[in-house]
């Protein structure tokens, strides 16, 4: 079974002939089943009102598809935000008379192998069918973005696994608590599985846990998890940004598909709540500065 997750802006007519509308809240899920291959469509449907939704949509992504319309301000915040989070893989659906501009817009940023594309919406499904991902089996790990109560079997919660494998039956810690949940079974497109691997759409009904101790971010794996409350050194401002950051304001951590607040001053970031380190870097951003999305920080 290959599994796609596509972040998709501005491109919901293509999106809605393609594939079944999911999950909604600030962020839009669509599915699509051709065979072995599941792809499942996230769509920011809060942006530009809340960047976070731009960033947990774009974060558990394997590829993006981008349509453009007009060049704009947001279109230019998605493009850094892509950038930052370094999306290498994706198409541009843009017309021949805008296409020289796009080109000259994403240069050097990690939209350069982007293909563009002017075909059918079904024509899009072949695009990315051929895509290869190349898959991490170094760490089971998981990232949880939606889950409630489902009567007769529990907690359920919904989310994308990240690399290695999940399996039915497994005992994984859950991230922020550090408490060992059971895997109690797993769904995949409506479909009982037992085990899912990288780049999976999961399903999971969970064992030792409640729904309200629960939140978008939080991630599961089969390793304790590090934490880090402080981060010291510069923000680096992405490449095609000028940027003269001042002293004492907010900020937020927003790549773990979580928003965290924090503090920037005296060149390190004190934040409200610790977060697991998945990476060896966090993007920052802050809703003071244009692009809200802005920048990167070491862990």
């Amino acid at each position: 079974m290959e599994s796609y997750s596509i972040f998709c802006y501005n491109a919901s007519d293509y999106i809605k002939e393609i594939a079944k509308v999911g999950t909604n809240s600030d962020i839009q899920l669509y599915h699509r089943k051709d065979g072995d291959t599941i792809m499942t469509f996230i769509e920011p449907v809060k942006y530009p009102e809340k960047i976070s939704s731009l960033t947990d949509s774009i974060y558990p992504s394997d590829m993006a598809i981008i349509k453009v319309t007009t060049i704009s301000r947001d279109l230019g915040e998605v493009i850094v935000a892509l950038d930052l989070m370094e999306k290498r893989v994706g198409f541009i659906i843009v017309s021949e008379e805008l296409r020289p501009a796009i080109k000259k817009i994403i240069e050097n940023t990690s939209l350069t192998g982007y293909k563009f594309f002017t075909g059918k919406p079904m024509e899009l499904i072949d695009e990315i069918k051929n895509v290869k991902i190349n898959r991490s089996e170094a760490k089971n790990l998981t990232v949880i973005d939606h889950f409630f109560k489902v009567k007769g079997v529990g907690t359920v919660a919904l989310g994308f696994v990240l690399s290695g494998s999940i399996s039915k039956h497994q005992k994984i810690i859950l991230s922020d608590l550090d408490r060992e949940v059971e895997v109690r079974s797993i769904q995949m497109n409506d479909e009982d599985v037992d085990t899912a691997g990288a780049g999976s759409r999961v399903g999971l009904a969970l064992k030792n846990i409640e729904p309200t101790d629960m939140e978008r971010g939080m991630f599961l794996s089969d390793k304790p998890f590090k934490y880090v409350e402080e981060i010291k050194g510069n923000v680096v401002p992405q490449r095609n940004l000028k940027l003269n950051l001042g002293d004492n304001f907010e900020v937020f951590i927003s790549d773990i598909m979580r928003f965290q607040r924090g503090k920037f001053e005296n060149d390190h970031i004190i934040l409200d709540k610790k977060i697991p380190v998945i990476k060896d870097k966090a993007v920052v951003a802050s809703n003071n500065i244009v692009p809200r999305v802005f920048g990167t920080i070491n862990l």
